[in-house]
């Protein structure tokens, strides 16, 4: 079987690493097309080559090609992989620096708050875009989004999706094993891929369990163990823990994408309810937990991703990717923890699966509005439909924050399409992020940002 797959953001030296090896490992695939977009040439010309050598150390044979013109890339497609960054990294600092002018310090800047609504601004056309070129020259190819804010571009995806299905994919789930090793002893088991834990070695062991909530916002609201409903367990573990680990007081690590996990505990301490996201996505949902007062998630052993960090990456990230076209670093196909490449393998076997994805609320999360995007439990059908499966309410307290996050989400995703400055000021001074700044400075703020993003924001400008 051949397949034809295009990758609008093929450039993306920190994504193409991972799934351009997991495509290598699609069984009954022998080979077809790759289309690379993406107006990084130096970056996606090292992706190209890499999977040239990918070629080289499989069996499989495919054609790789820098596509300029997206639409030509996209015609008759099978598969479409997003991982897409408009402004890239000079979009980014402006999205993570000028807050901090107003006295907002955000960690992560790729979901929420002032950060991810800005980011949303310059993606959302995009991906808007992308699902009408789709719809004309692909139509019924399967979208599979990676790129954030994710709540916002998948949104973005659906709005135009009539005969393409689109997946919007976090791994975000995947840190459950480190929860439930940690309370229950149900660790990952050695050599076992996280999908198979999650959605069927779990419920083999006696251990059932629902998630849902927003990207980076999911929450454990279900769990039971033996039929015995353990969720009084978990919150007495987190009454009796800090963190995961025992570690000294007033412990700061010094990697910016681990922690431990103070703050999901603290969370479900006071609500009940166990969030699974790192605390790096989950405190920028809560100005409580991200203010100057605790070091803007310090206190919680959250370190800002700074851009620099980001930058370093991006070159040894290329490093290695040119390490590898050129023959200098070894080349396996074992399959990343990362969920692409098992949707597509349902797809190409014709197979029902299971799997955590972002889609259009149709009733999943009962007590969310219709059509907003929401994460939870889905299946996969063998004839390629999705039936999502139900979450029932949120609880109070989670029900509150999603709402909240899920309204503001639907202005920004609007404000983004319509190049509407003022709807933006208004999620702007809703948005928790900003409940430490003066309100009357919010729009200063908001204009702060389109002027620095304007040569990705023509829709504001034009």
């Amino acid at each position: 079987m051949r397949i034809k797959i295009a990758i609008i953001g093929g450039g993306s030296v920190n994504w193409m690493r991972i799934l351009m090896k997991d495509i290598y490992t699609l069984n009954g695939v022998e080979g077809g097309e790759i289309r690379l977009v993406d107006p990084n040439v130096p970056h996606v010309t090292s992706v190209k080559n890499m999977a040239e050598r990918f070629n080289e150390a499989s069996e499989k044979n495919f054609e790789i090609s820098i596509v300029e013109d997206r639409r030509a890339a996209l015609k008759d497609c099978d598969f479409v992989i997003a991982t897409f960054s408009p402004g890239s990294m000079d979009g980014f600092f402006n999205d993570l620096e000028i807050p901090v002018k107003y006295g907002v310090r955000l960690p992560v800047s790729m979901t929420c708050g002032i950060s991810g609504m800005s980011a949303a601004l310059r993606t959302v056309p995009v991906a808007y875009e992308i699902a009408e070129d789709m719809e004309a020259v692909c139509p019924g190819a399967i979208l599979l989004n990676v790129t954030n804010p994710m709540t916002a571009v998948t949104r973005a995806f659906n709005m135009l999706a009539k005969t393409i299905t689109v997946y919007g994919i976090c791994h975000e789930i995947h840190k459950l094993s480190l929860l439930l090793g940690k309370i229950f002893g149900l660790h990952l088991p050695s050599g076992m891929h996280i999908s198979e834990y999650l959605y069927s070695w779990l419920q083999e062991q006696g251990f059932e369990y629902t998630v849902a909530g927003l990207n980076h916002c999911i929450w454990l609201t279900r769990a039971t163990y033996h039929g015995e409903d353990v969720l009084g367990k978990i919150r007495q573990f987190a009454m009796e823990h800090d963190g995961l680990e025992e570690m000294p007081a007033h412990h700061q690590g010094v990697n910016s994408y681990v922690n431990n996990e103070q703050a999901k505990l603290a969370l479900c301490r006071q609500f009940g309810y166990l969030p699974i996201p790192g605390d790096r996505h989950l405190i920028e949902f809560l100005s409580s937990l991200c203010n100057n007062q605790n070091g803007f998630g310090m206190d919680y052993g959250v370190i800002k991703t700074t851009v620099d960090s980001r930058r370093l990456d991006k070159v040894l990230q290329k490093q290695e990717i040119d390490a590898m076209a050129r023959g200098e670093m070894p080349v396996t196909f074992n399959r990343s923890g990362e969920e692409v490449a098992g949707i597509i393998q349902a797809y190409i076997d014709r197979k029902e699966m299971i799997t955590i994805c972002n889609r259009p609320n149709i009733g999943q999360i009962s007590n969310l509005p219709q059509d907003v995007i929401v994460e939870t439990m889905i299946k996969k059908e063998a004839d390629g439909r999705i039936t999502p499966i139900p979450a029932g309410d949120l609880p109070r307290p989670i029900h509150h924050i999603c709402y909240l996050h899920s309204s503001i989400n639907e202005m920004v995703v609007e404000a983004a399409l319509k190049g509407d400055r003022n709807l933006f000021v208004e999620a702007m001074s809703l948005d928790p992020s900003t409940g430490t700044m003066d309100f009357q400075k919010i729009p200063q703020l908001c204009d702060d940002l389109l002027y620095a993003n304007k040569q990705w924001l023509p829709r504001f400008f034009d």
